[in-house]
């Protein structure tokens, strides 16, 4: 699989929404487990946020593969296990801030994007990958309220929450 030329993602990415997954590992059981978010600096945004990790399915891939992907590319000891053709925990859509806003929305300057979300338990050991799109994994509670809004990527606390729901995990997020 390649990549497209810079000019030619921006044209796609101003155009058509753009499929990605998204996930939110989980470690813990019962009323007490913890979330794990990555540090990531977003190149166009700005200053290091806590966010979920994911991104784009590439052409010819099939989402589990793209979920595998991004956990292999971003964290180290985690082995994501999910079935052939999976079902999400839960969809999020993303939004340019000027093309719509809302708090069941995410934002993201970048583009318009419908994202496949799944709460994945990835072990206890899992850690950031050198190199990779996260410079740290840290473990919160499953709610989030040691993070301001500020210090997260705009729409992960919803993803989180709504992930946390659809996969029937209790706590339930913010």
């Amino acid at each position: 699989m390649t990549s497209l030329p810079d000019d030619l993602w921006a044209t796609v990415q101003a155009s058509v929404p753009v499929l990605c997954v998204d996930v939110v590992p989980v470690r813990g059981d019962g009323d007490r487990f913890e979330v794990g978010l990555i540090r990531r600096r977003f190149a166009d945004t700005g200053a290091p946020v806590w966010c979920h990790l994911g991104g784009r399915v590439r052409h010819g891939e099939t989402t589990d593969e793209a979920v595998a992907r991004h956990v292999h590319d971003t964290l180290v000891g985690a082995e994501p296990d999910l079935s052939t053709d999976p079902q999400p925990h839960h969809v999020v859509q993303w939004f340019p801030p000027d093309v719509r806003t809302g708090d069941t929305y995410g934002r993201d300057p970048r583009k318009h994007a419908v994202s496949l979300c799944w709460a994945l338990p990835l072990g206890s050991d899992v850690t950031a990958r050198q190199g990779g799109e996260g410079s740290e994994l840290r473990w919160f509670g499953h709610d989030l309220a040691d993070l301001a809004d500020d210090g997260l990527w705009p729409g992960t606390r919803h993803l989180v929450a709504a992930t946390l729901r659809g996969a029937g995990l209790p706590g339930r997020g913010a």
